[in-house]
């Protein structure tokens, strides 16, 4: 077999980069609930960071059981009652369906902390 690369093949790599690299997608997202769906499990959060090799979700919940897309809530999940950190290299879909806007712990906490944030951040430039 040939180690060469096929260069009209994208990989879940490339993708991830690419990602990482777009900060329109990261303004996009970053203060948003979004359901993140990994190699095996999926959960859903406010995305607070996104890292250089990870991301962080704040009041997130481990989702057992999601149900259609478009339904307003999930059939099973569990509260991890705090923020977690998920490898972008276990990330397979970043995604916003109805039920991932349903209400978290502590939510309000989190947009007030967010909107802190982006005012020090503003002010300082």
């Amino acid at each position: 077999m040939s180690e060469e690369k096929n260069q009209d093949v994208v990989t879940n790599k490339d993708i991830l980069d690419q990602f990482k690299k777009c900060n329109g997608v990261k303004r996009c997202y970053i203060g948003k609930k979004i359901a993140v769906l990994c190699n095996r499990y999926q959960y859903r959060g406010i995305l607070l960071e996104i890292l250089p090799n990870d991301l962080i979700l704040a009041n997130a919940r481990f989702v057992e059981i999601s149900g259609y897309c478009d339904r307003k809530k999930t059939e099973r999940e569990d509260d991890i009652n705090g923020p977690i950190m998920i490898s972008l290299a276990s990330v397979e879909l970043v995604y916003q369906p109805k039920w991932s806007q349903g209400p978290l712990t502590n939510e309000e906490e989190t947009f007030d902390l967010l909107k802190k944030i982006n005012e020090s951040s503003t002010e300082a430039k």
